[in-house]
């Protein structure tokens, strides 16, 4: 397990204790297959990109904490454009909501989730990108209520690689596992360095992770 740290500018200090802290996101976190666990740094970027996670959504009364992790589901269906090399990985994360991202009393704003999924499914689609891809079309179904306080699981998956073109699903999970709301997207490989994933630190640990991903 890695250890906690305080450096990444969340509202609580220490974001994998606290998810390890409750029992069913601690299960999440030790399941078979975890390849990789992180604690997002959300410190404001000085091109101000990301200002909406980093900052907007990154107090006390939005999301408290967020962690995230990869998981290797194996390859069954030797689904479209999916290698050894880039296998499509179950990326996922963990939030902790509080009532500011309500729209109604004490239930999330649909905009939220919107922002939720398209980060998560973004990171899926980027990890089959070679330098980064754009959100082209996001299409939402919303299940239940996301009632508030409460820490949900956002999931996302590509299924499928045509081209320059990268389909992913994902989903918004409660405790029980009842999904909440639901999520299509369509991200475009745009072959080019873009935005905040051109950092040389992010650069190197996306490197590492697709050589240890050859070894699977």
């Amino acid at each position: 397990m890695p250890s906690p740290t305080a450096t990444h500018n969340q509202p609580t200090p220490f974001p994998l204790t606290h998810f390890h802290s409750i029992p069913w996101c601690h299960a999440l976190l030790t399941q078979k297959h975890i390849l990789h666990t992180s604690t997002p740094d959300r410190t404001p970027l000085p091109s101000a990109e990301a200002v909406l996670v980093r900052e907007t959504l990154n107090t006390p009364h939005t999301v408290r904490a967020c962690v995230t992790y990869l998981r290797y589901l194996g390859r069954p269906n030797e689904s479209v454009g999916e290698t050894k090399a880039r296998p499509f990985l179950e990326c996922a994360a963990l939030l902790d909501l509080g009532l500011g991202v309500s729209g109604f009393a004490k239930t999330a704003h649909g905009g939220v989730l919107a922002v939720m999924l398209d980060e998560v499914l973004g990171t899926a689609a980027n990890m089959q990108a070679e330098k980064g891809a754009y959100t082209a079309s996001l299409k939402i179904n919303f299940k239940r209520p996301v009632k508030l306080p409460q820490v949900v699981l956002v999931r996302g998956r590509v299924e499928r690689v045509e081209g320059k073109k990268i389909f992913v699903k994902g989903t918004v999970e409660d405790s029980e596992g009842v999904v909440m709301g639901e999520g299509e997207a369509l991200f475009v490989d745009v072959g080019r360095e873009i935005g905040r994933w051109t950092s040389q630190e992010e650069k190197e640990e996306k490197e590492r992770e697709r050589e240890g991903w050859a070894k699977l």
